[in-house]
Formats: structure tokens, sequence, C-alpha cells
């Protein structure tokens, strides 16, 4: 299977900002030279592009509809893609049918520079210099200082919240599930309430549980006829959202929002960015 690398495009942004705006004679030579390269393949192909000022050309193919990206009230894009090189050689793109979510502000600053022209629904193809690309340190597939093109359906954008929001309410459609939603932003199923009392969010508890992607990969859980058992005070906070909703015996599914789980750095096989759902039985507390 063809190793994909779809996690190149979260080179952070600010590295490769700083080097387009520090370049060297010889990098400032480079980028001349492609740029009269991306001019002439333009012209070739008899494409409608529009330069913008870092250099980076746009080909709008559909317009879209609504607003345009706003940079300073966007936390995420999502978007199906095509990456290829300037002779047509492809080096990557989103499977059919799954679109990808990304931070804006972790897009190379090429593309982010050609998604922020655009609307949702709207189809682009940005074509970028490699200083606004990869490099000379570009990943697998891709060599050094090369041009990229990248042709982009947007298919949505918005805050990290609404987006995590839109995961979820996807999932129990779906799936066929009827859920009620936390103030916190959790979405719950109790599936056996329990009895007796409820526990506080810095309970001692005992559990067992599943934890699970929306994809329904489990990436932790308590093994068949063990427990496990911790304060909430020291786990994530959807758990200390979540535990509290049931009693002893009780069981629940909880969806939870990315700020609920790990946020923006992820921990060790959950991404950044990514909601997270548990079955929980509440054993004892």
């Amino acid at each position: 299977m063809r190793q994909r690398i779809t996690s190149f495009m979260l080179l952070l942004s600010l590295i490769m900002l700083n080097a387009c705006f520090n370049l060297t004679s010889k990098e400032e030579e480079r980028f001349e030279e492609q740029q009269a390269i991306i001019e002439k393949y333009v012209s070739d192909k008899g494409l409608n592009a529009q330069k913008d000022p870092s250099g980076v050309y746009y080909i709008s193919t559909l317009e879209g509809t609504g607003k345009a990206i706003r940079a300073d009230s966007t936390d995420v894009v999502t978007f199906n893609y095509r990456g290829y090189l300037i002779d047509g050689t492809e080096f990557d793109k989103s499977e059919a049918g799954k679109p990808v979510t990304f931070a804006l502000r972790g897009l190379i600053p090429g593309f982010q520079v050609g998604i922020l022209k655009m609307k949702k629904g709207g189809k682009a193809t940005f074509i970028i210099p490699s200083d606004l690309a990869y490099g000379g340190n570009p990943p697998q597939g891709i060599p050094a200082n090369a041009i990229v093109i990248f042709d982009v359906e947007l298919v949505g954008f918005g805050t990290q919240a609404e987006n995590d929001d839109e995961v979820i309410r996807k999932y129990l459609t779906d799936n066929s599930l009827t859920a009620e939603k936390h103030s916190s932003g959790m979405y719950y199923i109790i599936s056996e309430p329990g009895t007796g009392d409820n526990p506080s969010s810095s309970s001692v508890v005992t559990v067992k549980y599943k934890g699970y992607f929306t994809d329904k990969k489990v990436f932790d859980e308590t093994k068949t006829d063990a427990v496990a058992q911790f304060p909430l005070s020291g786990v994530i906070s959807g758990w200390r959202v979540a535990v509290p909703l049931l009693k002893k015996g009780g069981k629940g599914t909880f969806l939870f929002p990315s700020r609920l789980g790990y946020g923006t750095t992820g921990s060790g096989g959950i991404p950044p960015n990514t909601v997270i759902i548990f079955d929980i039985e509440l054993v004892s507390f």
C-alpha cells in the first residue's frame, strides 16, 4: 500500500513563512525562475490564473456560495484535494467521499494563500512555488524545491467547536443514534442510569470503558472482566462531565468534542483536534 503523506500539510507554517521573507540571493533567483516556469505552464495550458503578490497562482473553477473564509475567525477547514507536480506526477490526494480537516494555520503557506480566496463549495487550483510549499526538505514523494499544484474543493470551514459538533451529529445520524447534548458540548446516551447517588467530578471511580474514534477504531479499553480505578480530577475534562451523569451500575455512551478530550495537542495515538467516544460503565465510587 502506498504510504499516505497527508501529514505533510501539517508542517509548521511559521517556519516556512520566515524562510520566505528572508530569502538568500540564491533563493531569490530560484523564486524568479519558478515564477517564469509557472507563467509558461499557465500560458501553455490556457489557464485563467490570478497571481497573488506572494507568488502563488490561483485558478477558480467553481465560485462556491456564501462568505469567503476569514483567517481571523476560522480554526479549521475541510476539503477534498489532489496534489501533483508541474509535470503531472501525482503525490497525494484525499480519498473519494472522505474530505480531510486541518487547522488552517497548520497548512503550508501557499495553501493558506489559496484557500483564503475560496468560498464554501468552491473549487480551485493553487500553483505554489517551492518556497511557499516544502522547500528543500519535502516529504517523501516530492522533490526538493519543487513547484506543487493542488486541485481543491472547499467543503466547509469554521471554528473547531463547530467542526466537532458537525462530526458528532453526523456520527449520530449515520449510526441512527439519538443523544442528548450537554451544555459543555458533549453528547451522551444513557443506556442504564444505575441506582443510588451520582459521583462528583472529583470522586475516585471504578469503571469499565472503551474509547474509540468516529470510525469505530478503538484506542483504549479495559480488558474483559477487568476494571480501572482513578480519581476523576486526574483525567480529561470530558470524563469529569460524563461520569457524574451516571449512578452506580450505570452505563452510557459519551461523545466528546476535542476540547473535552485531548485538544490541540492530541495524545499518543489520538491526533490533535479529534472527536472521541467512550462507552463507560460506572462500577462503583
